[in-house]
This record gives C-alpha cells, sequence and structure tokens, in this order.
C-alpha cells in the first residue's frame, strides 16, 4: 500500500497539501451554505432586518458624527470598505438573480419536455383506440 507522500510524487502538492485544500474548500461551501440558509429562514420569516446588518444600524443612523471622528486614514479605509461591501453585495444580488433565471429556464424546459410527452402519449392511445389497438401506454406496437 503506498504511503502518503508517494501518491502525488509528480505532483508539487503532496497529499497533505491536497487534503488541506480539500478540507479548505468543505469548510468555506459550508460556510456558506449555513449563510444562505440563514438568509432563507430570515426571508421567509420576512425578518429582512438582520440581513441588512443590525449591528450596523446605529452607526448608518448616525454616520456623519461617527466619521467625523476618524482620522483622514480611518476615513479613507472606512469609504474603501463600503464601496468594497457594495461592489459584493451587487455581485451576490446580480449572481442571484442569473442563477434564478438559469433555474426558472430549466424548470421550463422539464416542463415543456412534460407536456410534450404528455400530448404524444396522449395522441398515440388516441390511435390505438380508433384503430382497435391496445389501450395500454407502456408498450408500443409496430407493424412493418
Amino acid at each position: 500500500m503506498p504511503n502518503d507522500s508517494n501518491i502525488m510524487s509528480d505532483s508539487p502538492e503532496s497529499a497533505a497539501d491536497v487534503l488541506a485544500l480539500l478540507s479548505e474548500q468543505a469548510s468555506l461551501y459550508k460556510r456558506l451554505d449555513s449563510f444562505a440558509a440563514r438568509q432563507r429562514g430570515l426571508v421567509l420569516g420576512e425578518d429582512t432586518g438582520p440581513l441588512v446588518g443590525s449591528r450596523l444600524a446605529p452607526i448608518r443612523k448616525d454616520w456623519t458624527s461617527y466619521r467625523e471622528r476618524l482620522s483622514s486614514e480611518q476615513r479613507a479605509e472606512a469609504e474603501r470598505l463600503l464601496h468594497e461591501a457594495g461592489v459584493r453585495l451587487q455581485r451576490v444580488i446580480e449572481s442571484d438573480e442569473q442563477d434564478a433565471r438559469v433555474l426558472s429556464g430549466r424548470k421550463q424546459a422539464v416542463a415543456d419536455s412534460l407536456s410534450k410527452t404528455h400530448v404524444t402519449s396522449r395522441a398515440i392511445h388516441a390511435y390505438r383506440v380508433a384503430d382497435g389497438g391496445t389501450k395500454r401506454l407502456d408498450c408500443v406496437t409496430q407493424e412493418i
């Protein structure tokens, strides 16, 4: 049985490195899933207040006063962070909307396919009944 150091001998990453990356990936997906579940719960419960930063609410309310207490470097950093947060939030919203459109399109495609299958089955049934053929839809007879 090969040991971990020989598993990836032709790759610069060791087995431990790969496992660490996979662990990090799993951890990040777990956090993302947790955030999504929390968001879903808040939206379904019509409690969107926590989604917009309840801890920042008092600061937003009196932002001018807080901003004046910051040094010029701190103000610049705060503006940078606010801008970055805004850009990232916009990306998340756009991504969610795009995902929703893709899923809606797929759902419609499946519905269309099922509808066509149903119509085809009904047509086959109607021809068979009119022709005196079998009423079973699970078998197709074909004469050559």
